[in-house]
């Protein structure tokens, strides 16, 4: 895993947002955004160019207010970290819900978070070796699960874009992702800081994000893509240790029109005790 973003942010979010709807609701319309990509990223440039948190948290509100979309992470040649793609809902930052397809150690898997349930699944093949069950529920100390419940934070652009915004930013550069002109904005934040203020944490959560922090390094750099909307379309994360080179990359799409996250139905769960035979 990398850094880990978690819903306490909330209350910080609150404070950092607060006066700043006037950044959001800069734009000039659907029409005007979309007159040219040089047009665009002038006006994503000028909120910057003034103060670049404020930016950040007027794209918080502006990525708050679509509540959803698709999600998808990459991780970097070789790595063993999750990797994906799929739905995710953050209209509650608290209780980010995500159900990716994707890989853990080289095998293919699903991944499902409800809340603070955790589920891992998989397709015809994993259930029979399951007796037919296509999901397994992990419980919160479990380490896996908890892995898994920081994952869906991260992939909280909401959350994302707090932190950074509380960072000190500074802007990068403009630069065309995808085909669509943006605006680079960097943010630097001490692994130590993040864990200590954690709350809503187990002793085993908080000892496994500790852990996967200190792999990383002392510092976390977080790189985050407006587009002229004040949209997020990539964020991407790394540690002192390895740099850029062991980035782990989230980008959104269809904001808006993610599926509806539900638990697995209990009649598909099987036992926690036959996880191994899921990932066996």
């Amino acid at each position: 895993m990398r850094a880990v973003r978690l819903a306490s942010v909330a209350v910080t979010a609150a404070v950092l947002l607060g006066g700043m709807t006037a950044c959001s609701s800069s734009g000039k319309g659907g029409n005007d955004a979309k007159s040219g990509d040089a047009k665009a990223g002038d006006a994503v440039a000028a909120a910057l160019g003034g103060d670049p948190q404020a930016a950040l948290a007027a794209s918080a509100l502006v990525m708050q207010k679509a509540g959803n979309g698709k999600v998808t992470m990459t991780a970097p040649d070789g790595s063993t970290h999750t990797a994906g793609n799929g739905d995710a809902d953050w209209k509650d930052p608290g209780k980010t819900s995500v159900d990716m397809t994707g890989e853990m150690d080289t095998k293919k898997l699903r991944i499902r978070v409800v809340g603070s349930d955790v589920y891992l699944g998989g397709g015809d093949a994993e259930a029979a070796a399951l007796g037919g069950k296509h999901w397994v529920k992990l419980s919160s100390p479990n380490e896996m699960g908890a892995s898994i419940l920081l994952m869906s934070q991260m992939v909280n652009p909401v959350v994302q874009l707090t932190l950074a915004a509380g960072s000190k930013p500074t802007k990068v550069g403009q630069e065309t992702l995808d085909g669509v002109q943006t605006t680079h904005v960097r943010a630097t934040e001490d692994a130590s800081a993040m864990v200590a203020g954690l709350s809503g944490l187990t002793p085993e959560q908080r000892q496994a994000v500790q852990k996967s922090l200190e792999a990383e390094g002392k510092k976390i750099t977080a790189d985050l893509w407006l587009n002229a909307k004040q949209e997020l379309v990539q964020f991407q994360e790394y540690g002192d240790k390895n740099g850029e080179h062991d980035a782990v990359t989230v980008k959104y799409s269809g904001l808006g029109t993610a599926a509806k996250i539900g638990a697995p139905a209990a009649g598909d769960l099987g036992a926690e005790t036959d996880i191994l035979k899921l990932l066996g």
